[in-house]
């Protein structure tokens, strides 16, 4: 990925929509595989790019100067 720190607005954007295929792909494939190495291998790659996905929208909010305004974990109303 790179120096986030150097990226343009539209690199990181770029990235980000990039990162969240490969993060969706990996995660429908957890969903359906039937081989548990290739589960886990899924799992991983799933985990890795959400971690990516996460750095990639804080470097688009440090632009905007709003660092907490996008929710990274799942958060429930009660």
């Amino acid at each position: 990925m790179g120096d986030i720190s150097q990226k343009t607005l539209g690199e990181l954007i770029d990235q980000l929509l990039t990162n969240s295929l490969r993060c969706w792909f990996a995660q429908e494939k957890v969903g359906t595989e039937t081989d548990p190495k290739k589960v886990a291998e899924a799992a991983k790659i799933a985990q890795a790019t959400n971690v990516i996905r996460n750095q990639l929208i804080r470097a688009i909010n440090a632009y905007s100067n709003e660092l907490d305004r996008t929710p990274l974990e799942k958060t429930y109303d009660k």
